[in-house]
């Protein structure tokens, strides 16, 4: 595998590629490469696997490089798993049941394992500068933090969920030699559940300019007309049912003649009635989604749970509006400070927040504006790197 430039910085995603699709995985891979571009000398550390759900072996093993990154890839293997007793530990975990520390342990370990990987950190801890491990949720973070000690941080796209409340992520958080958050709302998040004098700063992720083609998209997918966008996992985690039902009732209450155009992967149920207004184009294209953004009249985002909200902040750079839920600290903190959109809580809120926008052209324009100046001042490249290298320095090296 070679050997390692003084002075490197590994990140270790779970999984890494042009092919993965993910939050975490995107803020990994942009700030890697824009920090590959600048000079740093950066490596990945990741496994073989592409599918989030099955974790099986995909990529081939060992070394590749992608844009100029070196990235060594490790096999999702080496433990024989209980699958059933793994699942009704994760189900009591999701329930918010009590879990022993012994018990926690054992899932954790099983939740990504790869020995490889660990064997690699073992050999190679002193070799870097730094490890930085994302996110905090999987078996290859826990146990890689671990190994690495003093060197490790972790960039956790914290969520408010049963799993940050175990004893082992607390343990984690806490002995960290740093946490790189993504958002203020999410250092808050981080500090109630682990205690205020956690080691840790805001860094995030930077954004190049944005510029959609509205009419291309619609040339080339045949769609006409109004059209509200949703982009990402269509899965109950980012409450996409709830999506689809509040669309629903919104078309047969207003009348009015708009579209739900949905990208991204995961399944969509679509009630045959509304078929024609509910358009699925599953996984699309990066230039396909920014044009998708430009054509929008609006981008909603029914989360409520996100550390940053990569899709949010990219709709605004193309001027378009956002709707969000209420619930979600991240993206209510965004809309806030940014006067970039609404955001609802329950049905008639959404009604009334998406009627607006639909009928208010010259506000959700304004909406759109606004949004857009609050990423080019908050989220420019040369900021966050400076973050970046300052958190660095404050973490001691």
């Amino acid at each position: 595998m070679g050997g390692v430039t003084p002075g490197t910085i590994a990140f270790v995603p779970l999984r890494y590629g042009d092919e993965v699709v993910g939050g975490a995985e995107t803020l990994t891979r942009s700030l890697a490469e824009e920090l590959h571009r600048r000079g740093w000398p950066v490596e990945i550390l990741t496994t073989c696997a592409l599918d989030p759900y099955t974790w099986e072996d995909y990529f081939p093993q060992g070394d590749e490089y992608i844009r100029g990154i070196k990235v060594t890839r490790f096999p999702v293997r080496g433990r024989v798993r209980t699958k059933r007793r793994v699942f009704k530990l994760e189900q009591r975990i999701n329930e918010g049941g009590r879990v022993s520390r012994r018990k926690q342990e054992y899932w954790i370990s099983n939740v990504t394992y790869s020995e490889g990987l660990y064997r690699y950190l073992e050999e190679h801890r002193d070799d870097y500068r730094a490890f930085i491990f994302t996110p905090y949720l999987f078996g290859t973070t826990y146990t890689g933090m671990r190994i690495v000690r003093e060197r490790g941080l972790v960039i956790p796209c914290l969520h408010d969920e049963p799993y940050a409340r175990l004893e082992i992520f607390r343990d984690m958080m806490r002995k960290a030699r740093g946490i790189l958050f993504n958002s203020e709302p999410e250092m808050e998040l981080a500090r109630r559940l682990y205690g205020e004098d956690i080691h840790g700063m805001v860094v995030g992720m930077g954004f190049d300019d944005l510029s959609g083609d509205a009419d291309r998209f619609r040339a080339k997918f045949d769609i006409q007309g109004e059209m509200v966008l949703y982009c990402g996992r269509r899965e109950r985690a980012k409450n996409t049912p709830l999506l689809l039902r509040y669309f629903c009732n919104y078309l047969e209450r207003s009348g009015r003649e708009v579209k739900l155009v949905l990208t991204g992967t995961g399944e969509v149920s679509t009630p045959y009635a509304y078929q024609e207004y509910i358009v699925d184009l599953g996984y699309v294209s990066e230039r396909d989604k920014v044009d998708a953004y430009a054509a929008a009249s609006v981008l909603v985002h029914p989360s409520v749970n996100e550390s940053f909200s990569i899709i949010v902040l990219e709709a605004w750079l193309t001027g378009t509006p956002c709707l969000v839920h209420g619930r979600c600290a991240v993206n209510r903190h965004h809309v806030e400070k940014s006067q970039g959109g609404l955001w609802f809580e329950d049905f008639p809120h959404f009604y009334e927040c998406l009627d607006l926008l639909l009928e208010d052209r010259s506000l959700a324009r304004r909406m759109g504006e606004a949004g857009r100046r609050y990423v080019l001042e908050n989220y420019a490249w040369d900021r966050v790197v400076d973050s970046f290298e300052r958190a660095l320095y404050e973490f001691g090296l």
